[in-house]
This record gives C-alpha cells, sequence and structure tokens, in this order.
C-alpha cells in the first residue's frame, strides 16, 4: 500500500511538472515539502516508543514542529482547482494521489494524538 502511495505521488508529480504553469511548479514544490515532512514525522513516531520519557517529550516538541510547517502546506496543496489542469483525467490522477497524501497526514496526525 505504501508504495503504491509513493508511486501515486511521484507520477502526480510528474504530471504537474509537466504543465507550464507556474501555479503547477509551486504544487510540485509543496508536494517535495510535504513528503519531507511526513517522512520525518514517520520516522519521530517510529522511534519514539523506544525513547526514554524526556526524549519521548524533545520527540513530541519535533513532530509538532513538523506538523506546523506542513498542514499549512497540505491546505494549499489540496486547493489546486481543476482548472489548472490540462485534462480530465490528470485531475483525477491528482485527485487520487492528493487524497492519498491527505490520508497518510490524518494517519500521522491520529498516532501522534494518540501518544500517551
Amino acid at each position: 500500500m505504501i508504495k503504491f502511495v509513493i508511486l501515486s505521488i511521484c507520477l502526480s508529480l510528474l504530471t504537474s511538472q509537466s504543465l507550464a504553469s507556474d501555479d503547477h511548479s509551486g504544487h510540485s514544490d509543496d508536494l517535495l515539502f510535504l513528503l519531507q515532512h511526513k517522512i520525518a514525522i514517520s520516522k519521530l513516531q517510529k522511534k519514539r516508543p523506544e525513547l526514554r520519557p524526556s526524549e519521548q517529550v524533545t520527540n513530541r516538541q519535533q513532530q509538532t514542529r513538523h506538523f506546523n510547517k506542513a498542514l499549512p502546506k497540505l491546505t494549499r496543496y489540496m486547493a489546486v482547482p481543476e482548472s489548472r489542469y490540462p485534462n480530465l483525467d490528470m485531475y483525477a490522477q491528482s485527485l487520487k494521489s492528493r487524497s492519498a497524501l491527505l490520508n497518510d497526514y490524518a494517519q500521522l496526525l491520529l498516532q501522534f494524538y494518540a501518544q500517551p
């Protein structure tokens, strides 16, 4: 499933890079930024249970910083309208990849709030 999501996101990135619009270069930049933070948060969450309590506090603060940087960009990334795509197929593919990324962030947030 994760490989499918990554492949889908990569295809979306390639698609959006092929478009000439400046909005889409910003869209691609947002995607790379979001992937960077998603990976960082995921790594922090995976190693958190093995840490001492004081390190867990620091880990959670790091996660918070990543979320605070990523979530405003996620909102912008999700808001690209259909009119910015050259055809309906590209728009549909973008919706699928954006949905997958939004789901990934939702899972990360659930994990974040489930942490003791």
